[in-house]
């Protein structure tokens, strides 16, 4: 497509032409659009309003204002909740409090990929019991 061609399709789907859009250099303006139409714009297998939140909480803890703002805008229009956006944004916040402590501690990472196998076995209702071995049966 060309520069042109893209501007249209773009307005097809915003109604408008946002300035960030038309501000891409012409040899990039149709990959750049391509890849946010298809990856950010379109279903795939996650829900779009999910989708959206998902892009929420990458941009609120990349600290990107402008992604944040959009994404936060897209989760709305798409019907997110004001409850669903500030539990995401709460979500990144403590994912990103026990990494900052896991790793700050070095805690053991072989010991963690354990523990978080057992804990998982309990939330999928497997009880977090481990299939016993064949010698502990003897």
């Amino acid at each position: 497509m060309d520069r042109q061609q893209v501007l249209r399709d773009v307005k097809d789907s915003f109604g408008i032409v946002p300035g960030f859009i038309n501000a891409i250099p012409d040899p990039h303006i149709e990959a750049m659009w391509t890849s946010m139409k298809q990856l950010q714009l379109q279903p795939g297998q996650i829900p779009p309003k999910y989708q959206q939140l998902m892009m929420l909480a990458v941009s609120t803890y990349a600290k990107c204002k402008y992604c944040t703002d959009f994404h936060t805008e897209a989760a709305r229009a798409l019907g997110a909740s004001e409850s669903e956006i500030a539990e995401t944004a709460l979500l990144v916040g403590h994912t990103a409090m026990f990494s900052n402590w896991l790793g700050g501690t070095q805690y053991d990472f072989a010991d963690f990929q354990r523990e978080v196998r057992l804990a998982c076995k309990m939330l999928s209702g497997n009880g977090g019991r481990a299939k016993p071995s064949p010698s502990a049966r003897a």
